[in-house]
């Protein structure tokens, strides 16, 4: 009697907490790795065979599909890659947690919290539960930080390459891309129209300078680090470089696939609701805005764990 009374307790135990938090993590899980990771696959390879398999019928009809495109070649090898390439396991939330003790700890509500490891160039959506006082990891992308190395291409005038800034930065504002494409008729800087640019203020950073009395210098031996400041951002950019290196002047470039999920899921929005309305007057909000609930506004940025 005594051992059903015990895992009767647990069960309801367990029970309490779910109902209390009052959010369902696996499916938010599921749906960020089908949204930015599987979708974008199939539409790579499969496209076609996606369009005639569910036309006019939608996403459910997609959904229904991805265990018979999971068995297709080019997506398993994709699978297998990213997972030698990175892994969001248990060891590396427990240190992610302990780096981010102080910050994590003011938090008052559950809501979405996101890093980003520099040294392994992913972005981390988390979610800090404030009932049991833990981080739960719901995924993880590839993305391009900035790359000072690239300084040594830049002419007179043009933008210079800084390094991405780390800490604990709160969301400042933000604007929603106008969709500009440069003249290769393929790079978009900020991506597809209406992609939101996250903005988080101007930050201190660093770079080399690789000029002398407005003249470039040759010998990288002669470069010299300064100190500048940048207007730091993460935004959708659609280019033929891949994720997963750095590349940018300093922001932190990711995909549509994951823009559209922050956007969605009003990771960064928790200052523009307010009891699950849009605030702001000028600014687009989201198409299919939900887990209002989890509104969040903060993003870790650290060079290594």
């Amino acid at each position: 009697m005594f051992g059903f009374q015990k895992i009767l307790f647990i069960f309801l135990f367990i029970s309490v907490i779910i109902n209390a938090s009052g959010f369902n993590i696996k499916q938010i899980q599921r749906d960020f790795y089908n949204k930015v990771f599987l979708e974008p696959l199939y539409n790579k390879y499969y496209v076609k065979s996606l369009e005639k398999a569910c036309k006019d019928k939608g996403d459910k009809c997609y959904s229904l599909r991805l265990s018979n495109f999971m068995q297709k070649r080019y997506v398993k090898n994709a699978i297998k890659k990213r997972n030698a390439r990175f892994l969001l396991d248990d060891n590396y939330i427990t240190k992610l947690q302990l780096r981010m003790r102080k910050e994590i700890y003011h938090l008052t509500s559950s809501q979405f919290v996101t890093a980003v490891d520099l040294s392994k160039q992913v972005f981390l959506l988390l979610l800090w539960n404030n009932d049991i006082k833990t981080l739960e990891p719901i995924g993880f992308d590839f993305i391009s930080s900035g790359n000072m190395e690239r300084e040594k291409e830049v002419k007179k005038g043009e933008d210079h390459f800084l390094k991405t800034p780390v800490g604990f930065f709160p969301i400042v504002s933000g604007w929603r891309s106008k969709g500009k494409i440069y003249n290769d008729n393929y790079t978009m800087p900020y991506g597809k129209k209406d992609r939101f640019v996250f903005f988080f203020g101007k930050q201190k950073s660093i770079r080399y300078n690789t000029f002398k009395n407005g003249k470039k210098i040759k010998d990288k031996k002669n470069y010299k680090l300064i100190t500048d400041k940048l207007n730091f951002a993460i935004h959708t950019h659609i280019s033929r470089k891949s994720f997963g290196t750095p590349a940018s002047h300093g922001c932190i470039r990711m995909s549509n696939a994951l823009n559209k999920f922050l956007d969605n899921n009003l990771v960064f929005f928790k200052h523009l609701y307010r009891n699950g309305s849009w605030i702001h007057p000028y600014k687009k909000p989201p198409k299919n805005p939900k887990n209002y609930e989890l509104a969040g506004e903060y993003m870790l940025v650290y060079d290594k764990l």
